[in-house]
């Protein structure tokens, strides 16, 4: 009786078993990791037959990719330039603020003495660590230099001592976390959105001179319905407020 229920059992299973996962690729900077991931979470939970696949780097890195073909519906560039080099190859379209996000100054929690404020940057062998020029984090960190230049209140001459400690020029701003946390670096300038390890610790840097960083929300030219209805969900209220958990500034408020 047993044998004559199994084919049936098997026929109920097969119609019980969940369909293949519709995947969509979305290309984020790599700043967004931690709250990108949370987002695609929540996202996949209300929709079981949707699979996000984040790719995560710098935004320079993910528009090469793009540029060289690589399969992606969304991309998140935390660089307006990179994102207008996309625009004018017209491979991405309706391009729109998503995000914003302040400079930090992290440090580690066990330096001795510790950091106080940008001036104490220039203490002699201190150990700094910065973002390269090409990707976002570096282009906003000489940006953050040359206001901290101009400004009567620090000046040339203490932005040339602060050069000085520079000892490495990352590619990510992840890899300059990682120093901090490994101990290979005591300061480092990241993301205000990066400042979520119990580790670490901040210098104030002052709102008028701190510049504003922009992430910019594109579809691509693989962008299809379901890409449609997650780069919708990207502006929701509910994916914002899981933005501005992890520090992230909403569109709505650039």
């Amino acid at each position: 009786m047993c044998r004559a229920l199994l084919p049936a059992l098997l026929i109920l299973l097969c119609y019980s078993l969940p369909a293949t996962a519709i995947e969509l690729s979305v290309f984020a900077a790599s700043s967004l990791t931690e709250a990108m991931t949370d987002v695609a979470k929540h996202y996949e939970l209300q929709h079981p037959d949707v699979q996000i696949r984040l790719n995560f780097a710098g935004s320079q890195t993910l528009a090469m990719q793009i540029e060289q073909g690589a399969p992606a519906e969304l991309f998140i560039s935390a660089s307006r330039p990179v994102m207008s080099r996309l625009q004018e190859r017209d491979l991405v379209a309706n391009v729109q603020p998503l995000l914003g996000n302040r400079l930090a100054v992290a440090t580690r929690s066990d330096l001795q003495p510790p950091l106080n404020s940008l001036r104490d940057l220039t203490r002699p062998e201190l150990l700094l660590v910065i973002g390269n020029p090409q990707v976002p984090i570096g282009a906003y960190t000489r940006k953050l230099f040359t206001n901290l230049t101009a400004s009567p209140a620090f000046g040339s001459a203490l932005v040339t001592q602060i050069k000085k400690n520079i000892v490495s020029e990352e590619g990510r701003v992840k890899a300059i976390i990682a120093k901090l946390l490994l101990g290979e670096a005591d300061v480092g300038i990241v993301y205000q959105s990066d400042l979520t390890n119990s580790k670490l610790l901040s210098i104030a840097v002052p709102e008028k001179l701190n510049p504003r960083a922009i992430y910019q929300l594109a579809k691509t030219t693989e962008t299809n319905h379901h890409s449609e209805q997650f780069y919708a969900f990207l502006r929701s209220s509910e994916a914002t407020e899981i933005f501005r958990r992890f520090g992230f500034l909403p569109g709505s408020e650039l």
